[in-house]
């Protein structure tokens, strides 16, 4: 019996979380009931912008899609829906609990990412080992593309934290701005922004990675099969462009293989 209080208890503080987040909106009116809500965790370890306005446009797409979240801030193994940025391969073995319900698009339509160093291309600059004692811009120490894969390269040619400084904005979006507003001398972001971006501010691509899976959208295996069918589409019907608390370099969704 308590236990079946504190289930009813946590759908109705789920409701309640929604109506917050979206002022105005009435559970009646939209026949929204605590049973038809799932917890939703979206990880900006690779970027994406984090006010409430850009949360709430992502939030309201998947409503219209009939998959209906409230948000959490923190990740739990209880999370039903989770946004993860990290190579495919590399979640699944870590939640076993979840599916793959749509695969992260790049946009150039590719299922794997690849990071980038970039400068000014005045400066001339052919090798890595050229940045020694350079400010370098990075997305976050969790970012593959943005980080870990990147800070392979430079390590290789001598360059650390110690040799250089590196300073973690926080998204791909403003690492490059940083290097335009000459607040760093380095840059490094995902490959296919990294080509955009140098093609229209006279940018270098000084070093590419090795490539990395995309990542997705996972949905517990708890959830009924009728909100994953709804979730499914939702996430699939995303146009990465558009959602900007997603990372930057996402053109949108498909169903995995």
């Amino acid at each position: 019996m308590i236990k079946l209080q504190c289930d009813i208890l946590i759908k109705i503080l789920l409701a309640i979380s929604l109506l917050l987040f979206r002022p105005g909106l009435s559970l009646a009116q939209d026949t929204i009931t605590p049973d038809k809500i799932i917890t939703m965790f979206v990880d900006h370890a690779d970027g994406g912008k984090l006010s409430k306005r850009h949360m709430q446009k992502l939030l309201d797409a998947l409503s219209d899609a009939e998959c209906h979240v409230a948000i959490t801030d923190k990740l739990t193994s209880s999370v039903q829906l989770v946004f993860d940025p990290r190579p495919v391969s590399l979640v699944i073995k870590q939640r076993p609990d979840y599916r793959l319900i749509a695969r992260a698009k790049t946009t150039d339509n590719a299922f794997h990412v690849r990071g980038a160093i970039v400068v000014q291309a005045s400066r001339g600059i052919k090798n890595l080992s050229s940045l020694k004692n350079e400010w370098i811009s990075f997305v976050s120490k969790d970012s593959w593309s943005g980080y870990h894969l990147p800070l392979k390269l430079l390590n290789d040619a001598g360059i650390d934290e110690h040799s250089n400084s590196f300073y973690f904005v926080g998204n791909h979006i403003g690492v490059v701005g940083a290097l335009l507003h000459r607040d760093t001398q380095v840059a490094v972001t995902v490959e296919p922004l990294a080509k955009h971006w140098a093609e229209q501010n006279n940018l270098a691509i000084v070093a590419v990675t090795d490539e990395v899976e995309t990542g997705g959208w996972w949905l517990h295996r708890n959830v009924s099969d009728i909100t994953m069918q709804n979730c499914v589409r939702a996430v699939t019907g995303l146009d990465g462009n558009r959602y900007k608390t997603l990372p930057a370099w996402i053109g949108g969704f498909v169903v995995p293989d």
